[in-house]
């Protein structure tokens, strides 16, 4: 099936009110003849060419893989007093495998009602998550909190959202003290109904791009800072008719090219694209092969070279929780395990590895509660050799 999608730019606007006023134009400019928004400062998608699941696999007769394997997950903690449903968690690991997680955690049916956000941490050697501590809660909901972090410091962005989704802008705060103390939050210009999910990339000319996404127009959102403080809109990325790219999770190849994915907002598939520019230009959005229920997946590159990605493996539900391992730049990915199924909804991946090696995952179980599954590359790739959940 063929889709028309476009990617552009826009400088977005330093008050509400004039971001409103953009949305109406925007909103002005439907052409009915295909059903999608005519969109202005137009961007080519770049002629870039590169491989993504294909069939055939490149599977070795002799896996050369580090072992023995090993899996193990637990809960991140049993309760929070006053909070029901807990969700979309995030996870950064620093230099001595001390570890710090984070989410948004709430009292009702309503996630943004009485939001906030929640931070726990595993010190190095101790196989203990301590109690969560209260990280923020404002009058407006706080929501999707992502972590990152480069040796003691560590970058933190959320959303805030006034009035539903679709009124987000992202804050940012930075700690010097692997976050026990921090910065006061400072906003991210950027579209209204902006938002995040995963962590920042330092790319090879030093520079920082965060993946993001639009909320309210439905589209990838990529910001580009060079001192970590500063960030400025690089890239959007819309497509036409019921399928939208939104949640985008980005790594870079062995030739700096990046490769993101992203959820696509009318299930199925997810999708996939790639940039030589870092991230200024993207390749057309295609179907990625993997099934999506309109959930976001998690893409990392291993210190092995090898490429890693935890998804829901189902084009409707949003289990089971799977993991996948490419050899091979993404071209194929042979190696695929099972974290977590059932009856239950198994979500919002985020993945990080270890010093030590060792890939942590952390997700919403049912958004009752925030899981941690530590496992290796070996348990992925040798299969059933290799144990199970």
């Amino acid at each position: 099936m063929h889709r028309h999608m476009w990617s552009w730019a826009l400088r977005s606007s330093a008050t509400l009110s004039a971001k409103i006023l953009l949305i109406a134009v925007l909103a002005a400019v439907v052409v009915p003849a295909c059903g999608c928004i005519e969109q202005p400062f137009l961007l080519p998608f770049t002629d870039l060419s590169f491989a993504f699941n294909l069939p055939e696999s490149t599977t070795p007769e002799t896996i050369s893989i580090a072992g023995p394997a090993m899996f193990a997950e637990e809960s991140l903690f049993e309760q929070i007093p006053g909070k029901r449903g807990h969700h979309a968690a995030t996870i950064t690991a620093f230099p001595d495998g001390e570890l710090l997680a984070a989410w948004y955690s709430y009292p009702g049916d309503d996630e943004l009602v009485g939001s906030a956000i929640y931070m726990t941490r595993r010190l190095a050697g101790s196989n203990t998550w301590q109690t969560p501590h209260l990280h923020i809660d404002r009058d407006v909901g706080d929501g999707n909190p992502v972590l990152y972090s480069e040796g003691n410091a560590v970058w933190f962005f959320q959303a805030v959202v006034p009035f539903g989704w679709s009124t987000a802008h992202i804050e940012m705060q930075r700690s010097a003290d692997r976050g026990n103390t921090w910065t006061s939050p400072v906003e991210i210009a950027g579209p209204l109904g902006a938002n995040t999910r995963f962590a920042p990339l330092r790319l090879q000319d030093g520079s920082l791009i965060l993946p993001a996404y639009d909320d309210l127009l439905q589209r990838s959102l990529f910001f580009s800072s060079r001192d970590g403080e500063g960030w400025t809109l690089l890239s959007v990325v819309a497509t036409g008719g019921d399928h939208h790219p939104i949640q985008p999770s980005i790594t870079a190849l062995d030739d700096g090219r990046l490769l993101a994915v992203m959820r696509n907002t009318g299930r199925e598939w997810l999708w996939v694209m790639a940039s030589d520019d870092g991230g200024q230009h993207w390749s057309e959005p295609i179907d990625g092969g993997f099934a999506n229920p309109a959930s976001p997946a998690a893409l990392q590159r291993l210190v092995s070279g090898d490429l890693v990605m935890v998804y829901n493996d189902s084009p409707r539900k949003r289990r089971p929780l799977s993991i996948a391992v490419s050899r091979d730049e993404g071209r194929t990915w042979p190696f695929r395990r099972v974290l977590a199924d059932g009856k239950d909804a198994y979500s919002y991946p985020s993945i990080v590895q270890s010093a030590d090696g060792l890939i942590h995952v952390v997700y919403s179980l049912s958004r009752r509660r925030i899981q941690h599954i530590t496992l290796n590359e070996a348990w992925i790739v040798l299969g059933d050799s290799g144990g199970s959940p």
